[in-house]
């Protein structure tokens, strides 16, 4: 496992940014930090690199599976069916804290998707709000599965010391931004037949959520 000490100057973040899109166009995987916890990163489309961020946690396929991109119009990369009610939650609030839920794309590795959607048939897609984690998703110019740094349902995931432990020889390289301070989780939203669904209250809160739709009702009944 490679380590970059993530320090407050430009260099620093740069040489991290750099190193991050080198080994996910590798193929490789890679733990950023993003908000409160650190996440493991791979490339979505790259079915071997998805494997391995299974394997690597030993993950319970019930769990959902989470995936970011740089910008909207990337979304037909890795979901098929948008709503316009996720249009306008998209427009409004990403980059942000709010997972909506799709089926996933057809362009999508057939393997892929197999384990992607074992949960529930969906994955969730958000544009994350972390500096870092954007750039090098916009870097990487693709989808990346994301997953917390943690083995299965067990804490540690704030921990460099927990993520060194849990993951070295699994995880190629491992930016290290010292003990992350508690943030809430994203908030997760299901738009199925125009019916929008909180599944879990986060950091986006339900009155935000209720604004935008209002707006866009009052818009199509215009």
């Amino acid at each position: 496992m490679n380590i970059i000490k993530l320090e407050s100057d430009a260099a620093a973040t740069a040489e991290a940014i750099n190193e991050s899109v080198r080994v996910l166009e590798q193929g490789g995987l890679i733990c950023l930090p993003c908000k409160g916890t650190y996440r493991i990163l791979a490339d979505l489309k790259n079915e071997d690199a998805v494997m391995r961020v299974f394997q690597s946690k030993r993950r319970v396929h019930k769990a959902p599976c989470l995936v970011f991109i740089d910008k909207i119009n990337r979304l037909h990369e890795v979901a098929r069916d948008v709503d316009p009610a996720a249009s306008a939650l998209m427009k409004a609030i990403w980059p942000g804290g709010l997972t909506l839920l799709f089926e996933a794309s057809d362009e999508l590795p057939r393997g892929v998707v197999k384990q992607l959607t074992k949960a529930n048939g969906k994955i969730g897609v958000r544009v994350p709000e972390s500096t870092l984690v954007q750039k090098v998703v916009e870097r990487f110019a693709g989808p990346v599965l994301v997953s917390s740094a943690n083995r299965g349902n067990k804490s540690g995931e704030s921990s460099p010391a927990q993520v060194r432990k849990n993951f070295v020889g699994r995880v190629d390289l491992f930016v290290d931004a010292g003990d992350l301070p508690q943030a809430p989780g994203s908030t997760v939203v299901d738009i199925t037949d125009e019916e929008v669904v909180i599944i879990r209250q986060g950091a986006v809160p339900r009155a935000r959520i209720e604004e935008v739709i209002d707006a866009l009702d009052e818009d199509l009944d215009a």
